[in-house]
């Protein structure tokens, strides 16, 4: 049945290099299946790629020829862990507690290769924790307990959040933690299912600046600038498939650049839009200063990583301390893709 189930995938990589116009040679080896975990986009760009792919596939040189990537949907970063663990996922997207838990929990020898979104950097957005103006939560010590709604245990957000009740002396036993996705989280607050949530971005259209809601407090107020989301992969994949993984690392970081590039801002809206099915008016924080920051670069923020790491343990929301770099930690991949394209290769 595995080799059934992979040999399915090969056939449909193969059919969506077809119907994106790639050519591949008959006899050669076939492109590796990337599967790449995401969560919500446009913050994750994964599934705006499997879309620019289509309409510009100019600027992904290699796709169809040594990979086709697959974007695999999860609520949270840290349901990745064990689809990576079993071999279903290729390369994970891991918010900070995620790459820890995957290392010191699961056992597996991870690598960190690439940004994904950083939260609080100045002058960009950080998630908001908003509560009802006239429900039960006035200050964070109010929180215990009540219901407050989290995308998944150990996802960036929910780092966030623990965080900043840790540090007002709440611990996770004070409160009800309900899972949910991010695009039901505002109509739960509204309909008193539950007393908190964290709002994204593509969700704030009527919650931000009405009067019926409170921003209690932001992402940057518990964990300052964090390296939200990084893309991290085993070592033995690597070593396995090491030039493929250079050649998808240079495409995506040149779909990174034109979707952050203003000149492209109708057309990568217009993805955002087909790709999320929300309408592009509320799509318009989408690769501006409101968004998440996106390295042009794809380059991670190791110390953020290493600090909030560190913090997390302190204050008891992870529970095993864990050194990144240098052994967890694989950025020559991105060093070498970023040098075939600044030199014009």
């Amino acid at each position: 049945m595995k080799r059934f189930a992979l040999g399915l995938v090969a056939a449909i990589a193969i059919a969506i290099v077809v119907m994106t116009g790639s050519v591949h040679v008959m006899g050669a080896d076939p492109p590796y299946v990337i599967r790449v975990g995401w969560v919500v986009t446009p913050g994750h760009l994964a599934p705006l790629e499997a879309e620019l792919v289509k309409r510009h596939p100019e600027i992904f040189k290699h796709f169809g020829k040594s990979y086709v990537m697959q974007a695999v949907h999860f609520q949270g970063t840290t349901p990745e862990i064990q689809a990576q663990a079993i071999g279903d996922l290729d390369i994970a997207s891991f918010s900070t507690a995620a790459v820890a838990l995957a290392i010191t929990n699961a056992h597996l020898d991870e690598r960190v290769v690439a940004d994904v979104v950083a939260d609080g950097v100045p002058g960009h957005f950080s998630e908001d924790f908003v509560v009802r103006a006239d429900g039960p939560i006035k200050t964070i010590a109010d929180v215990k307990g009540k219901r407050v709604a989290t995308n998944a245990i150990g996802s960036a957000s929910d780092e966030a959040m623990r965080t900043m009740f840790q540090k007002h002396g709440i611990k996770d036993s004070d409160f009800t933690t309900v899972e949910a996705g991010f695009a039901n989280m505002p109509a739960m607050l509204e309909g008193g299912k539950v007393d908190m949530i964290g709002l994204l971005p593509q969700f704030a259209q009527g919650i931000i600046g009405n009067p019926k809601y409170r921003v209690l407090f932001q992402a940057r107020d518990a964990v300052g600038p964090t390296q939200a989301v990084v893309w991290t992969m085993r070592a033995d994949v690597i070593a396995a498939h090491r030039p493929a993984l250079v050649d998808f690392l240079e495409d995506h970081i040149r779909a990174v650049r034109w979707f952050l590039d203003p000149k492209n801002r109708q057309e990568a809206l217009a993805i955002a839009s087909y790709v999320t099915k929300l309408p592009e008016s509320r799509l318009a924080f989408a690769f501006t200063k409101h968004d998440f920051y996106h390295s042009p670069d794809a380059r991670p923020n190791l110390e953020w990583i290493q600090r909030e790491i560190d913090n997390s343990v302190k204050l008891g929301v992870l529970p095993k301390p864990v050194t990144i770099s240098p052994h967890y930690v694989d950025l020559s991949l991105i060093e070498e893709a970023n040098k075939r394209i600044d030199s014009g290769e």
